[in-house]
């Protein structure tokens, strides 16, 4: 399947970058595989980068939630009590969330 990339605006809050990213993946028939900063040549863009890979219309999966950590949190405990609401881990990478750096992680 294609894989496709798109910006998110890393200045937003976490709600508005899952919606953001809930809309990509109906509007775009894709599923975001991967989400992290953008590689920039500037120190100062605050961008995030979603991998989404195409999917079969009418075949989108569950919606994406995220969670948040401090770059440098213990994701464990964060992890366990989204697994015990029936959510997977899809990634876990670092990101701008309200224009500074965090440990984001995705779940379905």
């Amino acid at each position: 399947m294609a894989l496709q990339t798109q910006l998110v605006d890393g200045k937003q809050a976490l709600d508005a970058q899952e919606r953001a990213l809930n809309f990509m993946e109906q509007a775009m028939f894709a599923k975001v595989i991967n989400y992290s900063k953008a590689m920039q040549n500037s120190n100062t863009s605050t961008a995030n980068e979603a991998v989404l890979q195409d999917v079969p219309i009418g075949q989108q999966p569950k919606p994406l939630h995220l969670e948040a950590l401090d770059v440098n949190g213990d994701a464990t405990q964060v992890i366990n009590q989204q697994l015990k609401t029936g959510r997977n881990v899809i990634f876990h990478e670092t990101a701008f969330v309200a224009g500074k750096e965090q440990m984001v992680l995705g779940f379905r």
